[in-house]
């Protein structure tokens, strides 16, 4: 499994964050956007990037791609 098809696994929230990050949005773009307060962001975002590597550790890709960076 590679990061695109464990994405879509990850609760909504966590998945959504990770996504808007990686797409350069502030913190406070992401709180916006998920309507939380901007102090739970980095929170959030450690936990939404420990459940996805648990999901890639858990099923790594035949060819050894797709491991977090």
């Amino acid at each position: 499994m590679d990061r695109a098809d464990a994405l879509p696994l990850l609760p909504e929230a966590y998945a959504r964050a990770l996504i808007l990050r990686e797409r350069g949005a502030s913190t406070g773009d992401i709180a916006d956007d998920l309507d939380i307060v901007v102090e739970a962001v980095p929170s959030l975002l450690r936990l939404a990037d420990a459940k996805l590597a648990r999901l890639l550790a858990e099923h790594p890709a035949p060819d050894g791609q797709g491991a977090p960076a």
